[in-house]
């Protein structure tokens, strides 16, 4: 965290010199609204880190939003900040960091009275239970949290109601999930939630493609790719391209899917994230077999061999 805290330092010094500079310091009430502001800024950059898959750099600027609210005694603002870092830790799979920050966030949460963050919070830690594996673990905290929403008319919540479609569908209840997918679909497209739409449909393409009906899986995997590039969400593009492969295949379209596994492999490439890299070199190897091009199946295996030297990962 050493980058994090000279970057907080850098901050503190930046404030003091610009305060130091006016004739007068302006009254409290605008140096709290321009602190509430200076983290809402952080919390935007931090988000376009963690859809590039940058944590470092989204941890980096959820810890300074965190700070600035703090600052200011901004409660739903520290519970925010919480609930972002928490979000982060479980992305990168630190399970025990999330439960943490998200414990913090609920508290602070409460203290506030506010129901969005409290909504959000037990949202984040059902997706922690799925992640976990534990259903039982997930239902309770998104019951819990439709519980708020149905009581407060003003929450709505489009990502409460994908999470249920995602576990409904994860219980093979798809009738189920897809009336929570579309639910959270109508409110996403009416507030241009690009990055939430793109889930959207990624969802309805799995749904379709558990049906066997690939021709409806491709075009709501196309729609989860156009939305996910208009929001520049890198991760999403890389699922996207992946699972267009995989319906491209079930199409007996070889050749598509093997431009698209292609292409998705450069971006998780440029991401760094090792798993979905070696698994898409593996179905590009099988996807080359199966088109007779046996020279690029083999450095595509050649390419798997090296990553899985340089980071000592076990087939």
């Amino acid at each position: 965290m050493r980058s994090s805290r000279y970057s907080s330092t850098l901050l503190a010094v930046l404030i003091i010199l610009v305060l130091g500079s006016c004739s007068s310091a302006p009254d409290r009430p605008e140096r709290e609204v321009a602190r509430k502001n200076q983290a809402t800024q952080y919390v935007v950059f931090g988000n376009s880190y963690f859809q590039q898959a940058d944590y470092p750099m989204a941890l980096q600027f959820f810890n300074l939003a965190l700070e600035e609210n703090i600052a200011v005694d901004n409660l739903p603002g520290i519970s925010k900040s919480y609930n972002s870092i928490g979000r982060v830790y479980a992305a990168t799979g630190d399970f025990a960091e999330a439960t943490e920050n998200y414990e913090l966030a609920l508290q602070f949460a409460d203290l506030a009275d506010d129901d969005e963050q409290r909504v959000q919070t037990y949202i984040n830690r059902g997706e922690l239970a799925l992640r976990r594996g534990d259903d039982d673990g997930a239902i309770t905290e998104f019951e819990r949290a439709g519980a708020i929403d149905a009581a407060n008319e003003e929450l709505n919540n489009a990502i409460l109601y994908h999470n249920l479609g995602t576990l409904y569908a994860r219980q093979g209840r798809l009738d189920e999930a897809t009336e929570e997918i579309e639910r959270a679909r109508v409110i996403n497209e009416e507030t241009d939630d690009w990055v939430e739409l793109a889930s959207n449909y990624y969802m309805l393409a799995s749904i379709a493609s558990r049906r066997e009906r690939y021709a409806e899986a491709l075009s709501y995997a196309q729609l989860a790719l156009d939305n996910d590039k208009r929001a520049e969400n890198s991760v999403g593009i890389a699922a996207d391209l992946l699972a267009l492969g995989r319906i491209s295949s079930h199409l007996d379209d070889q050749e598509d899917a093997y431009q698209y596994y292609l292409r998705s492999l450069r971006v998780y490439l440029t991401l760094n994230l090792v798993d979905p890299t070696i698994e898409l070199l593996e179905l590009l190897q099988e996807t080359a077999r199966d088109m007779g091009r046996s020279e690029e199946a083999a450095e595509f295996a050649a390419q798997e061999v090296r990553i899985r030297e340089a980071l000592g990962v076990d087939e």
